[in-house]
C-alpha cells in the first residue's frame, strides 16, 4: 500500500474534523447567544407624584438599573382633566402601551371615580377613560392599584369609603382589551377601614399588603382566590417598620427578592425594605435620593430587550403588572426571561433553559452560569446549574442561569439570570478553539499514517 504524506489527511478524518469543526461553532454561536440573552439589562421605571401642593399633584417618572438607585426620567406635568394625579400605579399592556391608574382629587376632596391614562414612551400622556365608582354612597376613591392574574384577567383594586362605611378595598375587572369598559366592582374582601391595598400572586396563593387605618401599619394577608376569603398573617408590628407607613408597592429584582417601597408620615422619607418570601423582611432604608421628593407609587420591571413589545415583571411565577418578552431562540437557543407576553405580569418561565445546537450529532455538555447578585450584594435564592441538551439526541446544551421551577398550578417560574455568563461564554470558546487548534497540528494523535 502506498503510504500517504504526512500533509494528507484520510478523507473519513476530514470529514471528522469538519463536524468537530461545525460543532464548535455552533456551541459557540449558542454560548454567545444565550450569554447576550442573559444579560440583557433590566430597567425599572417609577411612576410617583411629588406631594400635596397642587404644584406637586402631577405625574413624575423614574428609571433604574438596580432596583434601587432611581434618577428622573421626565417630570411629564400630566394631571389629567382635574389637574390632579395622585397615587399612579403603571403597568405595560399588550398594544405596547404604557397605562396609569390613578387617584384625581386631592386628598381633601371628595372623589366618585378614579382615572386611567396612556403613553407611548412615558413622557407624553392621553386621558383616556375615567372609571366611576358605583359603590352608593361613594365618598372618596383613592389609590387603584393594577393586578393581572394567571388567567390573564386585568383587574385594579381601589380604595373605596362610603358615607356610612370605613375604606374598603374593590375589585375592578376589565371587559375588553381597550381597558375602556370594566365590570361593576366586587368587595376585595379586605376591610373595613384598609387602604393602598396592594396584591402580588406567586403560584396559586394571593399575597396582599395593605394599610390598616387605624393603627397605621402595613399588613400582611394570603388567600387562595382573589376575592378571599383573606387571612392576616402579619398583622400590627409583624414585619418591624414601625407604625406611619403606607402605599405599599412590590416588584422583584433579577435575583428573585422582593422590593417593597412605602411612603412614611412625619419626614421619615420614602422607605424600601426586601424579602425572599415576602414573610420575613429586612428592616426599612431610605430610597437613595427620593425622601422628601415622592410620595406612593409604583415600579414596573422590564427587560431593555423587551421594549417596544412588553415590559416585564413580576418572574418566579409572580403576577402584578408588565409582561416580559420570549427568550432568544436563534441558535436552539430557548429562554432567558421567557414568560406570557400578554399584558400585565404573568407568569416568567425559562430563565436558564435548554439551548440546543441542531444538526450536531451526539448530546453535547450542558454549560452553566453562575447566578446573579443585585446591586446591593444580595444573596441570590437559587444559583443556575440546570442546562439540558434539547432536541431530542442532537444539541449541546447551554444554560444561561437559575434552574426552571413549576409551580402546583402548572406555571414556570423564573428564577434569577447569570451574571457571569460572558465568562463561561469566553472559557468555552477558549476551550473549544484550543481543541481545533490541537488537531490542526496533529492531525493524526495516534501516530496513523495510512
Amino acid at each position: 500500500m502506498k503510504q500517504q504524506s504526512l500533509t494528507a489527511r484520510p478523507r473519513g478524518l476530514r470529514l471528522t474534523q469538519r463536524r468537530a469543526s461545525r460543532f464548535g461553532f455552533a456551541l459557540a454561536l449558542a454560548a454567545l447567544t444565550a450569554s447576550g440573552a442573559a444579560n440583557a439589562a433590566t430597567r425599572y421605571v417609577f411612576a410617583t407624584f411629588g406631594g400635596d401642593d397642587a404644584s406637586k399633584e402631577k405625574l413624575s417618572l423614574y428609571t433604574s438599573k438596580n432596583g434601587l438607585d432611581f434618577t428622573l426620567l421626565a417630570n411629564t406635568g400630566y394631571a389629567g382633566p382635574t389637574g390632579v394625579l395622585r397615587d399612579p400605579s403603571i403597568m405595560r399592556h399588550t398594544d405596547g402601551q404604557y397605562y396609569i391608574a390613578y387617584t384625581l382629587k386631592s386628598w381633601t376632596t371628595t372623589s366618585a371615580a378614579f382615572a386611567i391614562a396612556s403613553s407611548p414612551d412615558l413622557k407624553t400622556w392621553t386621558f383616556r377613560t375615567e372609571v366611576p365608582a358605583q359603590v352608593t354612597g361613594v365618598k372618596d376613591t383613592w389609590a387603584p392599584e393594577w393586578f393581572k392574574d394567571s388567567d390573564g384577567s386585568i383587574h385594579l383594586i381601589v380604595s373605596i369609603d362610603t358615607n356610612t362605611t370605613q375604606f374598603k378595598s374593590y375589585l375592578y375587572t376589565a371587559s375588553d382589551d381597550t381597558l375602556g369598559k370594566w365590570d361593576a366592582p366586587t368587595p376585595l374582601g379586605i376591610g373595613p377601614n384598609y387602604i393602598d391595598t396592594f396584591v402580588v400572586k406567586i403560584g396559586a396563593l394571593y399575597h396582599a399588603f395593605t394599610k390598616n387605618e387605624t393603627t397605621k401599619f402595613i399588613e400582611h394577608a394570603t388567600a387562595d382566590a382573589l376575592t378571599g376569603p383573606w387571612t392576616f398573617v402579619g398583622k400590627s408590628d409583624w414585619a418591624g417598620w414601625g407604625s406611619g407607613k403606607e402605599g405599599p408597592a412590590l416588584f422583584q429584582l433579577d435575583n428573585g427578592q422582593w422590593r417593597m417601597v412605602m411612603d412614611c408620615y412625619g419626614n421619615c422619607g420614602f422607605l424600601q425594605a426586601t424579602s425572599t418570601d415576602l414573610n420575613k423582611w429586612s428592616s426599612t432604608s431610605m430610597m437613595p435620593g427620593l425622601g422628601g421628593v415622592v410620595r406612593h407609587g409604583t415600579v414596573l420591571r422590564e427587560d431593555d430587550g423587551a421594549l417596544g413589545s412588553g415590559g416585564a415583571s413580576g418572574g418566579a411565577g409572580a403576577s402584578h403588572g408588565g409582561s416580559s418578552a420570549a427568550g432568544a431562540s436563534g441558535a436552539g437557543v430557548a429562554g432567558t426571561n421567557s414568560a406570557n407576553a400578554a399584558g400585565t405580569g404573568g407568569t416568567a418561565t425559562g430563565a436558564g433553559g435548554s439551548a440546543g445546537v441542531p444538526g450536531v450529532g451526539g448530546a453535547g455538555p450542558a454549560v452553566a452560569g453562575a447566578p446573579a447578585q443585585d446591586s446591593a450584594g444580595s444573596a441570590p435564592i437559587a444559583s443556575g446549574a440546570s442546562g439540558a441538551a434539547s432536541a431530542g439526541s442532537s444539541g449541546s446544551g447551554v444554560s444561561g442561569a437559575g434552574a426552571e421551577s413549576t409551580a402546583s398550578d402548572g406555571c414556570s417560574c423564573s428564577l434569577p439570570r447569570a451574571s457571569h455568563s460572558p465568562r463561561a461564554a469566553l472559557a468555552l470558546l477558549l476551550s473549544v478553539g484550543a481543541v481545533l487548534l490541537r488537531r490542526r497540528r496533529d492531525p493524526h494523535p495516534q501516530g496513523r499514517t495510512s
